[in-house]
């Protein structure tokens, strides 16, 4: 009897593990949506009931026609700035730009983003979802002190805002206009932009923590290669490290792509680095492109930490996972920790030995 109550007890717990992962998916898929309706209700709140004024139309040529079509031939003026370009209003380079930006930048990002996404949902398919593991036996091993939790969290939640509000720039025109209008849009692209310039800052520290931090326990190793070549990111069993293969690798991911952003993003926010308007805009391309592709490999690092290897979750939640898990996902880690064992109904464990990073569950 005592042993079916505890069964029952760690089959409860289960539940509500799965519960709160599904309430903060949830939650991050609704605030993706609600997020930019903000800029409708606050559109909404701001009108007035006074009538809009009548817009007379041109009863004769715009005598400004002429200026205009000399600013799209990048006409020099005269200005008091010494910056360079500073004379010319409009450049040919940045109709070169829109057509880039508008062009194949907003027409592959989503089909390539729909892949990943759709890639992932295949994996899942064919593979059924991790390894099973064996019974439960109710032993844990710690896997993530306090502070490795707390910079995972704080980069991936930083990462979502950052990810919601940068697609909503770049692609509010073609995707939120028909829905907020006008208005709404303008509404919500100011705090987005705001948003995403003051949570960068904020994401920057978190990317140079993680590096300085983490990167000497990502370095890649021979069992690593074994790993990638027994099919590990298959969802084969193959002996890791504390960090497997996949794990390293998006490690790395996470560095290259995170210096790569970082440093676009301060140099769009503070413009005086640049020399000339092409500059800046060959800047913006490289940041979305790199971005774009970082976000899209993120879902395979969200799967593997959910569906990909059930378990994982726990060690980002709890701060350490089941023996079952570690025998079966970093069985060498395993061997190295499995004096720090404890039982599920004792009292909090003692803090893991700092070996590793969180970079992935």
């Amino acid at each position: 009897m005592e042993k079916q109550a505890i069964q029952s007890n760690k089959q409860s717990k289960s539940r509500k593990t799965l519960k709160r992962i599904g309430w903060m998916t949830a939650f991050i898929v609704v605030a993706a949506m609600v997020a930019p309706l903000s800029g409708y209700v606050y559109v909404a709140m701001a009108q007035t009931d006074e009538p809009a004024e009548q817009v007379q139309p041109w009863a004769e040529t715009n005598p400004r026609a002429d200026v205009w079509r000399q600013a799209r031939q990048s006409y020099e003026g005269v200005t008091q700035s010494r910056s360079p370009g500073a004379n010319v209003v409009m450049t040919s380079s940045g109709e070169t730009f829109r057509q880039i930006r508008n062009g194949p930048l907003s027409t592959y990002a989503p089909w390539y983003l729909a892949l990943m996404i759709g890639a992932v949902g295949l994996f899942f398919i064919i593979s059924g979802g991790g390894e099973k593991l064996g019974n439960a036996s109710g032993k844990r091993v710690p896997r993530w002190s306090a502070f490795d939790r707390f910079l995972h969290w704080y980069v991936a939640i930083l990462f979502i805002a950052l990810a919601i509000t940068g697609l909503s720039l770049l692609f509010g025109r073609a995707v939120l206009i028909p829905i907020l209008g006008p208005e709404g849009f303008a509404a919500w692209a100011l705090a987005a932009k705001n948003i995403h310039n003051y949570g960068g800052a904020f994401f920057v520290v978190g990317v140079l923590l993680m590096i300085v931090a983490w990167t000497r326990y990502n370095i890649p190793s021979k069992v690593d290669v074994q790993w990638f070549l027994k099919g590990g990111m298959f969802g084969k069993h193959a002996p890791a490290e504390r960090m497997n293969g996949g794990e390293k690798a998006w490690f790395w991911v996470n560095v290259g792509a995170g210096l790569i952003v970082a440093a676009t993003g301060i140099m769009m926010i503070v413009p005086a680095f640049f020399e000339s308007r092409e500059l800046f805009q060959i800047n913006l391309i490289i940041h979305a492109i790199v971005a774009i592709l970082w976000l899209g490999a993120s879902f395979g690092h969200m799967y593997m930490a959910t569906l990909g290897a059930p378990g994982s979750m726990d060690g980002m939640i709890k701060g350490h996972v089941s023996k079952e898990w570690a025998e079966v996902h970093h069985d060498i880690w395993y061997d190295e920790v499995k004096h720090q064992e404890f039982d599920a109904e004792d009292a909090a464990p003692r803090a893991p030995e700092p070996k590793g990073s969180p970079s992935t569950a």
